[in-house]
């Protein structure tokens, strides 16, 4: 008498069980990645934003307006990042000069988003008085 099987044996399906699910977790990580990804990149470009409306500000203001140093200060829109404004006199040859005032200052501005999971980021320019 000859036995004719159709179908699968279990041991089959344990296996295409275990490697669908297996495939399913690797999808679900780079979803989890593409997320993780995509909230980087939002704070990065708010970042960067604040950074050149803060620049934008520190131009507009005018080279008698720029003074000093200002520690991190939150922004008014956007509460989540905080920055800093460091303004030196330097002379032609950019090197700083502590006890003088001369017609060009350096401007560095940071800003910092308030979780340390973010670094911060800074833009150096230079004013002139001429």
């Amino acid at each position: 008498m000859k036995k004719n099987f159709k179908g699968f044996a279990l041991i089959e399906v344990v296996i295409v069980v275990i490697l669908v699910s297996g495939s399913f977790l690797v999808f679900l990580e780079a979803l989890n990645q593409t997320k993780t990804l995509q909230v980087r990149s939002e704070v990065v470009s708010k970042q960067t934003m604040v950074l050149n409306q803060k620049i934008n500000q520190s131009r507009a203001a005018g080279f008698d307006n720029v003074n000093g140093i200002l520690n991190y200060t939150t922004v008014s829109n956007n509460p989540a990042f905080q920055y800093s404004l460091n303004v030196s006199f330097v002379n032609e040859n950019l090197e700083f000069i502590s006890n003088a005032q001369t017609d060009y200052k350096l401007v560095e501005v940071k800003v910092r988003h308030s979780s340390d999971e973010y670094s911060p980021i800074k833009d150096i320019f230079l004013m002139t008085k001429k």
